[in-house]
């Protein structure tokens, strides 16, 4: 028997609003405008949800946006392109300057705030992104010293909005089962016998370690042991 010769699987959220109702068993011809925007939101809530448990690659996107001398504040969408108003967080970070790349350094609010002089010039080694509401804040130190510099970085960005039902999932195709898992289970909250949302709850959590586990980097892991200095006390204890 010959296959399809075709790699063109890509549901709507209809289909996946469907396969989900039946296996939280309720038939989707009996559904109603308000069943569908239940599912809708669910869809939503799940995504958040999703996006505070991993970061999955296809959501890891490397952005970079160009320093203004004696700028040290960078606020996504109005500093640069607004499309970085779509960022959840910053993975790592790298100055470009005459075709060579030198890693920033993350630090905390904290440590930010002990510098004592903020207005010092220079090559910036240091960035404290700030997750805001609305969106980044970038801020560098030292502060930069011309305008040519290039910080580069990886970022995470949020899933896409579930608009109407002809849109697609905003996953790909390993998560397509795991995203009807977990809708089942949250629509099995609302219509299902409690026994029966136990069961998808359950579903829904190996799909979706399945779906980590298929997209997990391959490339070698080098553990490198570091020796801790400790110092004896005057009981002769390590401390």
């Amino acid at each position: 028997m010959a296959t399809s010769g075709t790699f063109v699987f890509n549901p709507e959220l209809a289909e996946l609003m469907d396969e989900a109702f039946e296996r939280a068993r309720v038939d989707p011809a009996h559904l109603t405008a308000r069943h569908i925007r239940s599912a809708r939101r669910s869809i939503s809530f799940m995504l958040v949800d999703w996006a505070t448990k991993d970061y999955h690659d296809f959501r890891i996107t490397q952005e970079s946006f160009t320093v203004v001398e004696g700028q040290a504040v960078y606020t996504a969408g109005t500093d640069f392109d607004t499309t970085y108003i779509n960022l959840l967080d910053v993975l790592d970070a790298s100055l470009t300057r005459s075709g060579t790349d030198t890693p920033v350094e993350f630090t905390s609010r904290s440590s930010y705030m002990d510098i004592p002089d903020k207005t010092t010039e220079g090559r910036p080694d240091r960035v404290f992104v700030d997750k805001q509401r609305d969106g980044l804040v970038f801020t560098l130190w030292p502060v930069p010293e011309n305008s040519t510099d290039i910080l580069k970085f990886n970022a995470v960005r949020k899933y896409e909005d579930s608009d109407t039902a002809a849109d697609n999932a905003d996953v790909p195709y390993h998560m397509y089962d795991a995203f009807a898992a977990e809708l089942a289970f949250r629509l099995a909250e609302k219509y299902s016998p409690p026994e029966l949302e136990s069961a998808l709850y359950q579903k829904a959590q190996v799909k979706f370690r399945d779906a980590q586990n298929a997209v997990r980097e391959r490339g070698d892991v080098r553990i490198i042991p570091t020796a801790s200095r400790r110092t004896r006390g005057s009981a002769g204890r390590y401390r």
